[in-house]
């Protein structure tokens, strides 16, 4: 069994998901930009639960690939 020292100190990947706030920080953008950005580029979009209280989660790897699309 790991120690509570041991739990801290491992190395943990990045999630496969990456949320709308997390884009935001990442592209120094607002909100509202990163929605019109993800739609047009076609990204996949994960929905957890309904209405205003749900959760949207973007696919890490789509992510990455559009940003290395725009690099020139």
């Amino acid at each position: 069994m790991k120690t509570k020292n041991q739990r801290k100190t491992e190395i943990k990947e990045p999630s496969p998901y990456i949320s709308p706030v997390e884009l935001v920080e990442r592209w120094r953008c607002a909100r509202s930009s990163v929605d019109r950005i993800a739609q047009r580029a076609g990204m996949k979009r994960l929905y957890l639960g309904e209405g205003k209280s749900g959760i949207v989660r973007y696919l890490r790897k789509e992510v990455e690939a559009y940003e290395e699309s725009r690099l020139i």
